[in-house]
Formats: C-alpha cells, structure tokens, sequence
C-alpha cells in the first residue's frame, strides 16, 4: 500500500515509516509542497523492481518467459512430485 506523507512529518516519523517499508512492504511517497518527490519502499522490493527491469529490458528474456506463459496456457506442464521421483528427491 501506499501512503502520502509530507515531508514535515515524513522527517518526524522516519523510524516508524522504515519500519513499516521494512516489515510490512509498505511504500511512501514524500511530498513538498503537495508535490512527489521521493519514495521510501523496503530495499528487498526495489532489488526486486531493479531484477524485474534487467530481466524485461532483455530481449531473448522477455521472449522466453512469452514462451514459458504458452507453454503453461496449453497445460505442457510437470508436476512436482514427478520432478521428485524422476530425480529421487523424496
């Protein structure tokens, strides 16, 4: 979820909102002046946005997860417990 906040009162409750970034993957958006300026999201979401960026920026990546999204709709799948017993991993 995201929240609006000030940025007065974003510097007041820094703590309570790195924490709420931190454990409940809350995101802020800090204003000036009623205006965005900045966000505050837990760093484990922005490496994850960052690797989401890299993956979709990559052509032959994007195009195998196309292929993967097919693969799936037409039910060529395997299952996980085939997975354990073809390799014994019971």
């Amino acid at each position: 979820m995201t929240k609006v906040i000030p940025l007065a009162e974003a510097k007041k409750q820094l703590s309570a909102i790195v924490k709420d970034a931190d454990e409940k993957f809350d995101r802020f958006t800090i204003t000036r002046n009623g205006v965005s300026k900045a966000i505050i999201m837990s760093s484990d979401e922005y490496e994850g946005l960052l690797e989401t960026l890299d993956i979709l920026s990559c052509k032959e990546e994007r195009e195998a997860i196309a292929r993967a999204k097919a693969e799936v709709r037409k039910g060529k799948t395997v299952s996980l417990d085939h997975v354990k017993k073809k390799y014994d991993l019971s």
